[in-house]
């Protein structure tokens, strides 16, 4: 009789000791309505997406730390269930303030208190009718959270070879009636920065609900600097256990998962060592405070040695081999618009200070022309309709042969809020030829000096060849013509640049553009590492080391190339850099592109 009667009373006792459970939601009370979102409970073409949900620690009723025990999120509607596979969550907490985050994944989290609490897993769905609690994350081990130092985070990612069944839609909260005070960083998987993020004065984020008990006991924890490096490496560790009863007493680390204690003192520091790639090692720590029973827990893959991750990384700056000006960006060829008293063009408003050194007009008719005729306009206010030009306003006219600069001397000045206006054709040597406008899409986005412009039609119905451009100007709107237009300092450099890391078995591309107008051909170059210095040579200086036991055509100096890996794991480890180099034979100018190299490795 005496132990039945003290059962019901040590329950109470055990009940009081740990501290009640507790139940809330985010936002606290839940909105009648909810926006739609597919992150993360919903698929994509590529079904891999990182996100992470960030929620303030003033949703949780408590000023202490507490044992998260498990996190449910809301749909908008109906469910039928499902399931995903590969999918990896975490939790964590944030170092900045809910709404201060960044779309950089790693920044949002404190290495310390990250917890994997599914490792490339399953995750099912539930049933339900209407709008419902559709994921429940049930933890084994409850997460040791404190409200009062940081947001909570929610992190979710999923990989490309996830099969899905099922999905719903989250719930999606924040709003002036119902505030959220929570965040969402969202992007591809795999990578460290998102697409973009949401920290609105009233957050966005899934409604979600947690369930927690107050921490009492022990909970040993670690951090390390560095987890990942070449061997050998020396790595500091630092305690971060919690005990609610009082300091930690004694330490004991086993820094191999062999069993056997390497250090007995709080914050020690240790050398790994290993040969070959993706050297992997568990770390345990035992605590014990005297008052609760001792503490363990072991962080698996914690420390990864010669770690094998393919990369690639652009260095360097390309460099043409004379500081050409290079000509505003115009559209693409499409016609030719022929007139005997017609000529067109473009105009926009200067961004910038820029000076005009030379124009030229494309030679693009069928059978191509001899001659051209370009006329410039730098006007206070915008033209309008039925403009008449007049000798103040023409800065440049000139005829002079097809398919060379015409060059502006004295340079053309054009003050920053001025409007540039710019004719020009081809034609025959003889007075009455037709003009052949080479004609593009407008409006086109371009730059000048980096600063964006748009480019509006512009056009004449009258020979400039006899009114040396003093006529009827009008703007109007549609296709204009292409007039390459060389600005000084807007030196053109090629780039390269890669579009996937190398990994082992898998096709990466080089993508390099000549950038400058003309390039005829191009090269791609295989180097054995960088230069310590740039290289000066007659096309543009040289980032890499020769000998160059590899070349790839590459025509114009523009195009995407295709590099196959072979899948060799004597691969692993491999160092090679890559420049392309583009040329323009015709008016001598060559350029080179930044370095990219690459390190071979089994994942990315």
């Amino acid at each position: 009789m005496r132990t039945l009667f003290l059962a019901p009373v040590l329950a109470v006792g055990l009940t009081t000791a740990l501290g009640a459970q507790t139940t809330e939601t985010m936002p606290n009370p839940l909105p009648a309505t909810y926006s739609g979102n597919v992150f993360p409970f919903g698929s994509s073409s590529a079904n891999a997406e990182h996100v992470q949900f960030i929620y303030d620690g003033s949703h949780i009723s408590a000023n202490y730390p507490v044992l998260i025990q498990k996190l449910r999120f809301r749909s908008t509607g109906a469910c039928a269930g499902g399931s995903m596979t590969n999918v990896t969550i975490k939790l964590s907490q944030c170092p900045v303030a809910w709404n201060a985050i960044t779309t950089t994944y790693a920044n949002n989290m404190i290495p310390a208190k990250t917890v994997t609490v599914l490792n490339n897993g399953t995750v099912n769905f539930n049933v339900a009718a209407a709008a419902d609690w559709c994921y429940d994350l049930v933890l084994t081990t409850p997460y040791l959270f404190d409200p009062t130092a940081g947001p909570l985070v929610f992190d979710w990612e999923r990989l490309s070879t996830s099969t899905i069944t099922g999905t719903f839609t989250g719930a999606m909260a924040g709003d002036s009636t119902s505030p959220l005070k929570g965040s969402r960083v969202y992007g591809p998987a795999g990578q460290a920065v998102g697409a973009g993020f949401t920290a609105s004065t009233n957050g966005y984020a899934c409604a979600a609900e947690i369930t927690w008990i107050p921490a009492a006991g022990l909970y040993s924890s670690f951090t390390a600097t560095p987890t990942s490096g070449t061997s050998p490496l020396t790595v500091q560790f630092t305690d971060t256990t919690y005990s609610s009863s009082g300091p930690v007493t004694s330490w004991k680390w086993d820094f191999n998962n062999d069993n056997i204690i390497d250090s007995t003192v709080q914050n020690p520091s240790y050398t790994f060592t290993a040969t070959g790639y993706d050297q992997y090692f568990d770390v345990t720590l035992e605590t014990t405070d005297g008052v609760n029973p001792p503490s363990k827990v072991t962080f698996q893959k914690f420390i990864r040695l010669n770690p094998s991750k393919a990369t690639t990384v652009d260095y360097g700056v390309g460099s043409t081999n004379v500081p050409a000006p290079a000509p505003i960006d115009v559209p693409p060829y499409s016609s030719t618009y022929s007139a005997t008293a017609g000529i067109r063009g473009y105009h926009f408003v200067a961004p910038v200070d820029f000076v005009v050194t030379g124009f030229e007009t494309p030679n693009d008719y069928t059978t191509p022309e001899t001659d051209q005729t370009v006329v410039c306009y730098v006007l206070a206010t915008p033209p309008t309709g039925a403009f008449t030009a007049t000798a103040a306003d023409v800065k440049f006219f000139q005829t002079g042969p097809a398919n060379t600069v015409l060059k502006a001397v004295p340079p053309v000045l054009v003050k920053k809020g001025e409007w540039f206006g710019v004719f020009g054709a081809c034609h025959a040597s003889t007075a009455a030829s037709s003009m052949r406008n080479s004609y593009g899409t407008g409006p086109h986005a371009s730059t000048v000096l980096g600063q964006p412009i748009s480019l509006q039609r512009l056009w004449m119905n009258s020979d400039p060849r006899t009114n040396m451009g003093q006529g009827v100007v009008n703007p109007s709107t549609g296709t204009l013509a292409r007039v390459f237009v060389h600005v000084a300092g807007n030196v053109a450099v090629p780039s390269l640049t890669c579009d996937a890391p190398p990994v082992l078995g898998t096709t990466p591309n080089l993508d390099m553009k000549a950038v400058f107008s003309g390039a005829q051909a191009g090269i791609l170059m295989l180097g054995a590492g960088r230069t310590p210095a740039p290289i000066p040579t007659p096309f543009g200086n040289l980032l890499i080391l020769p000998p160059i036991p590899l070349t790839v055509i590459v025509p114009n100096g523009t195009g995407i190339v295709p590099l196959p890996i072979p899948n060799d794991s004597n691969l692993t480890g491999v160092m090679v850099n890559w420049q392309g180099a583009a040329f323009d034979f015709t008016n001598t100018v060559y350029g080179m592109t930044n370095g990219t190299e690459w390190f071979v490795g089994l994942s990315n």
